[in-house]
């Protein structure tokens, strides 16, 4: 028998006890340092600079995402073992808006007229060989392809940056719903609050499910405007919520580490959490076989020229890669009990997914960049400062957002189910 442990918090420092005012200055400098290096060697080339901004925008614009389904999918189905990490998923997700102003470095340029990431953003914008494209860009638009009249009317400037803002606030009004109504929750102890949350999930569930759609359209599907997947935002959200249990166990091991909420979390949670990494790896690879299984099948052109750019040269490489990476390695790694109870296995294992996540986008990005000439873009003096200059400014946003606020939720009606996890 376990004896059951009270509903209190007891560690002596649930926060990050101004730990963030030291952090976030240096974390702003290094990210301005590392865009500045990366944008300074690609020769001022903007194009080059916005595809790898893009690439580091999408990783941890999912992995916000993923954290925001995490406290949703957590309130719809009552679950109470997570309670202690849920407060790092609701600050995570809470990172959405922010991310929203670094976005604006895209947006912008799209509004001005710029095409170099968006082609459809270009007149007459077409996305066939070179030589089509010139036919058919003098073509006026009702006798053009019946595919990009239809698109025509989706992909422009305008409608584009309205549905960007609004996603961005339709998610940061969700991040600030949830984190709000628990830190108020932290001071009541009102269990009303967490019926209301509960009440709401559900229709937020369902909007949530139509933004990460339509913005995964938007985002990184449009970069090839004539190619169309229907399965795209299941792939986007399998590897975003993957990312999202990964960070959130990362950020726990670490607060642990530095003598913050060291007993409110447990191996029980990091077990549960490896669990369902490992379900989303099996999911991702389940989706990502699937869409291309179904295109390969179906072989139509205006289908298939997709994957071939990703199947030829250097990216031919990245795409083995990434199947051994993503799946295969991990899914042997993390299978067996022993390893998702193991912290420093578990934290390995989920710092070389992020990795790979982050070439996943690549992967999914860069190529459109040379679409026509196909070459492998991969420049670490390029893409790694970007990288790291934007995990840094991602951090200190995260820093932002949680201040000097509790990384546990204090008052939780089902806190005493989560600090008795081994019992339940």
């Amino acid at each position: 028998m376990h004896e059951t442990r009270p509903a209190k918090i007891t560690s002596d420092v649930v926060t990050l006890n101004d730990g963030h005012l030291k952090a976030m200055p240096l974390l702003l400098i290094v990210g301005a340092i590392g865009l500045g290096l990366s944008l300074l060697l690609t020769g001022f080339n903007f194009e080059r600079f916005s595809f790898i901004y893009l690439v580091n925008f999408c990783f941890l614009l999912s992995i916000s995402l993923g954290c925001l389904f995490f406290v949703i999918i957590s309130h719809l189905t009552r679950a109470g073992w997570n309670v202690t990490v849920r407060r790092l998923a609701e600050l995570f997700a809470m990172c959405t808006l922010p991310l929203g102003l670094l976005f604006l470095l895209i947006l912008v340029p799209v509004l001005f007229g710029s095409s170099s990431v968006y082609s459809w953003n270009a007149p007459g914008w077409s996305a066939h060989s070179v030589e089509q494209a010139a036919v058919i860009a003098d073509l006026p638009a009702e006798v053009r392809p019946p595919i990009e009249q239809e698109k025509g009317g989706y992909l422009n400037s305008g409608f584009f940056s309205v549905r960007a803002i609004a996603y961005f606030l339709i998610w940061g009004a969700m991040g600030w719903f949830f984190l709000k109504t628990s830190l108020a929750q932290d001071e009541s102890g009102d269990v009303g609050l967490t019926k209301r949350m509960q009440a709401l999930s559900a229709p937020i569930l369902i909007l949530f499910a139509v933004t990460i759609v339509f913005s995964s359209f938007d985002f990184e599907m449009s970069l090839s405007p004539l190619w169309f997947s229907t399965m795209f935002p299941v792939y986007f959200f399998a590897g975003a919520f993957m990312s999202g249990l990964i960070t959130i166990t990362l950020t726990a091991m670490w607060l642990q580490k530095s003598g913050r909420v060291t007993d409110e979390i447990t191996t029980e949670h990091y077990h549960d959490l490896g669990k369902l990494t490992f379900g989303f790896i099996v999911f991702w690879g389940y989706i990502a076989f699937s869409q291309f299984m179904l295109i390969w099948y179906a072989n139509i052109p205006e289908e298939t020229f997709w994957y071939r750019y990703r199947m030829e040269g250097g990216w031919g490489v990245l795409s083995l890669l990434l199947v051994a990476g993503h799946l295969f390695i991990p899914f042997l790694a993390i299978m067996g009990r022993t390893a998702r109870r193991s912290q420093k296995f578990l934290a390995g294992a989920g710092i070389f997914l992020l990795v790979m996540h982050w070439v996943d986008h690549y992967w999914l990005i860069m190529p459109e960049m040379n679409q026509y000439t196909n070459s492998f873009t991969f420049n670490p003096l390029i893409d790694i400062p970007c990288a790291v200059g934007m995990i840094a400014i991602y951090i200190a946003i995260f820093c932002y957002v949680a201040r000097n606020r509790p990384l546990v939720p204090l008052k939780d009606p089902r806190l005493g189910e989560a600090l008795n996890h081994a019992v339940h």
